[in-house]
């Protein structure tokens, strides 16, 4: 009997890298994230090779790394990083790589850029936090504006994840 991560691997390779997490996540019955630590502790990409690998999934994974970086250094500069927030921020990263296939797919990317405002929200970073601005200077560079922008008009309640990092970013300024 063959293993979710192994069928889910065969799926990614077959796809030449073009299938997102959630898909291949939903493929095979697993979670999203659960996916996202297979490809990372299995090495899919190495695997597979980087010529193989195709073109889209080089480019999300450059944008996502780019994003990374970003986010990293802006919450960095105002003082507020903590490694609490990494899964808030590989969620927003996920999210930010199905927004950015769903563009270039030529799909409705509203619902997607409304849940990349929430989650920007969540982590300090979209344009409300007047203290982080003051720090840093801006938030996220050029092409961010327009997830900045877009308000969020059914704000969803609070989640568990949300409080606790609402409490450690709080512990952190105490």
């Amino acid at each position: 009997m063959t293993k979710k991560h192994e069928q889910a691997f065969e799926l990614f390779k077959e796809s030449e890298g073009s299938l997102s997490n959630a898909e291949i996540a939903k493929a095979v019955g697993a979670a999203e994230s659960t996916v996202r630590k297979w490809k990372s502790r299995y090495e899919w990409i190495e695997k597979m090779g980087s010529e193989e690998c195709h073109s889209v999934t080089k480019k999300n994974r450059s944008n996502r790394e780019l994003q990374h970086k970003r986010i990293i250094d802006s919450l960095a500069e105002a003082g507020t990083y903590s490694p609490a927030l990494d899964l808030l921020i590989e969620v927003y990263l996920d999210c930010f790589e199905e927004y950015e296939l769903a563009k270039t797919n030529g799909e409705e990317t509203e619902k997607l850029r409304k849940e990349l405002a929430r989650l920007l929200g969540q982590l300090g970073l979209d344009g409300k936090n007047k203290d982080l601005i003051k720090k840093s200077g801006t938030l996220l560079g050029k092409g961010d504006e327009e997830k900045r922008k877009v308000p969020d008009p059914d704000p969803q309640p609070e989640t568990e994840s949300s409080k606790l990092v609402q409490f450690r970013q709080r512990k952190m300024r105490s």
